[in-house]
């Protein structure tokens, strides 16, 4: 309770300050349905793995034999009447139960490795919204400079057309630009509730700011899902259903079931015991088919495996395409095109002050920088997004 209690004051403080991903990670993990479900679930399998090397439960058995019809209360009329009372006990014979107990260890192994995966997963998708949040936050600040930038030219151009300087195509031009980038302001708006919405979802955290780092860029991406959570589930599958023919191959030994009984005489007779043993006779081969089906089962999960390691191969070459040519993309755009446009901006403003070029030009040109400015976030953008996905195949991909 104390750990929780310090987790929450933490939350609230860094509230103030904004909260960092990796602290939504750790609230998230506490306050998931799903992890808290799976957690309980392990606790379970292991009164599985108890059962399972439990025999069943004896059977109690009351009865009484040759009643009379004409008075069922006689009870002293031969010597075969009597009451008895008896336990039937299935004793399972060869190595089932460690077969069993050995498949319920199984499943509480993936069951674990599943809590991890989901874990996982989370962790990938609240990077992926805090990054969008954050990059489309900037790009909205961006597009308000760019809005306003337009809104002088428009007034600019206005003012000259009244003057007859330019045509007035220029400053309706200027509205219907304007119009276009508040339009698109609108809807990034839109995506970045929504986005916080979605955030909110996962996280069951109210959320007022983000602190999120955007400068740091790793390279190269290194990906290692050699023991990834969803490689091992399906591993410990295939090893389960391995383990599932070995104990069919057992069952075709049958359990043996040992009955006792003592049965009680008119005091003319001696009591008795009885006592029997029952062996199921394997006669319709329904042993050697749930093996055979078990064989199969076995063969499909290891193509299973196979396949969803290829699935991983490819996936994560494909992420390490897209993170290189983000990286190479975001190079070229901070080295050397917004450097240059920034020269160029000097250059414009320098005859600006000289009278040398029209004051659209500076505008136009400042414009042509917050384009600039655009693209390198659309790139931060696909790049942070390569790296939280990279996070579900690598967990310490960040660290």
């Amino acid at each position: 309770m104390k750990a929780k209690s310090l987790l929450l004051s933490c939350l609230c403080f860094s509230q103030l300050f904004g909260i960092t991903p990796q602290e939504l990670v750790q609230t998230t993990y506490e306050k998931n349905y799903t992890i808290s479900g799976l957690q309980k679930a392990i606790v379970g399998a292991n009164e599985n793995i108890v059962l399972a090397k439990k025999w069943q439960n004896p059977m109690l058995i009351f009865g009484a034999n040759d009643i009379q019809f004409d008075d069922v209360s006689k009870r002293d009329l031969e010597a075969m009447q009597a009451q008895f009372i008896g336990i039937t006990q299935v004793i399972p014979m060869g190595d089932k139960l460690e077969y069993k107990e050995e498949i319920a260890l199984k499943d509480k192994e993936i069951l674990t490795f599943l809590l991890e995966d989901k874990k996982l997963e989370l962790q990938s998708k609240i990077y992926e919204f805090c990054f969008s949040i954050a990059l489309l936050e900037k790009k909205s600040k961006l597009l308000e400079s760019y809005l306003h930038n337009i809104s002088k030219l428009e007034q600019l151009n206005t003012y000259l057309y009244e003057n007859n300087q330019v045509l007035q195509t220029q400053a309706l031009n200027a509205q219907i630009m304007y119009s276009k980038v508040n339009l698109q302001k609108i809807k990034l708006d839109t995506t970045i509730k929504n986005l916080y919405l979605r955030l909110e979802e996962i996280t069951q955290e109210k959320i007022q700011h983000l602190e999120v780092d955007l400068e740091h860029f790793s390279q190269p991406l290194v990906i290692d899902f050699s023991h990834h959570p969803k490689l091992k589930i399906q591993e410990l599958i295939s090893k389960k259903a391995m383990t599932q023919i070995k104990l069919e191959e057992e069952n075709k030994i049958p359990d043996v079931s040992f009955n006792v009984a003592y049965f009680q005489r008119d005091n003319k007779f001696e009591d008795y015991v009885n006592f029997s043993i029952a062996v199921p006779l394997a006669l319709y081969g329904t042993e050697n088919s749930k093996a055979l089906r078990a064989k199969s089962k076995n063969y499909e999960e290891i193509s299973r495996l196979k396949d969803l390691e290829k699935q991983f191969t490819t996936q994560t070459k494909l992420l390490n395409n897209e993170f290189d040519n983000s990286l190479k993309t975001i190079n070229v755009l901070t080295t050397t095109i917004l450097p240059i446009q920034q020269k160029v901006q000097e250059s414009i403003e320098l005859y600006n002050s000289l009278e040398k070029v029209k004051p659209q030009e500076v505008i136009n040109s400042l414009n042509e920088e917050i384009n600039y400015q655009l693209l390198l976030l659309d790139e931060k953008f696909n790049y942070f997004q390569t790296l939280s996905k990279a996070m579900y195949y690598n967990k310490g991909i960040l660290q």
